[in-house]
């Protein structure tokens, strides 16, 4: 527990160091910005608090899909740790939810606009039992270790300002005689 903290504060101070204009994604960000599926693409995100995703292991479970196999409460899980602050850039997605991947294997996580949340980009679990959701992530369903449920997407606020302002001055015009 001591070492989790201890990560989680040097993570805080290295998401705080890096960049002072991290601000959340969310559904007002996305509506000024009018962005294409093409532009949302191009944009870095990062992800503002810890993820820590969870299945238990069977004797039947061969694949990994990219975590550490460990042992919690006498049962084998595969856990996949993505850390506050990890880049991630999206690769997919359907209306307004993003598919945020944070690593090469293309695996994504689901992210979209959660009112509760003043509509930031969330964790978008396809089941919540009480503050544990349930996520797809790679063809392998995984358990969101509570709290995980308030990380939602930044964005660096001066690349995006530099994006989205494209200023252009028109001559005017007059009728022809």
């Amino acid at each position: 527990m001591r070492i989790a903290s201890i990560s989680f504060a040097i993570a805080t101070l290295l998401l705080a160091s890096c960049s002072e204009s991290l601000s959340p994604y969310t559904s007002a960000v996305q509506r000024n910005g009018n962005f294409s599926e093409e532009q949302v693409r191009q944009i870095q995100f990062y992800i503002s608090d810890d993820i820590i995703l969870q299945r238990d292991l069977s004797a039947a479970s061969t694949t990994i899909s990219g975590g550490t196999v460990k042992m919690v409460n006498g049962r084998e899980v595969e856990e996949v740790v993505i850390p506050a602050g990890t880049p991630g850039v999206v690769v997919g997605g359907a209306g307004s939810i993003l598919h945020v991947s944070f690593d090469a294997s293309g695996q994504f996580l689901r992210f979209g606009p959660n009112p509760g949340a003043g509509g930031k980009y969330t964790v978008m679990a396809y089941d919540w039992q009480g503050s544990v959701g349930y996520v797809m992530y790679g063809d392998q369903q995984f358990k969101l270790v509570p709290y995980g449920q308030y990380a939602h997407l930044l964005l660096d606020m001066e690349r995006y300002d530099q994006v989205t302002k494209s200023t252009k001055e028109v001559s005017g015009r007059t009728l022809s005689p």
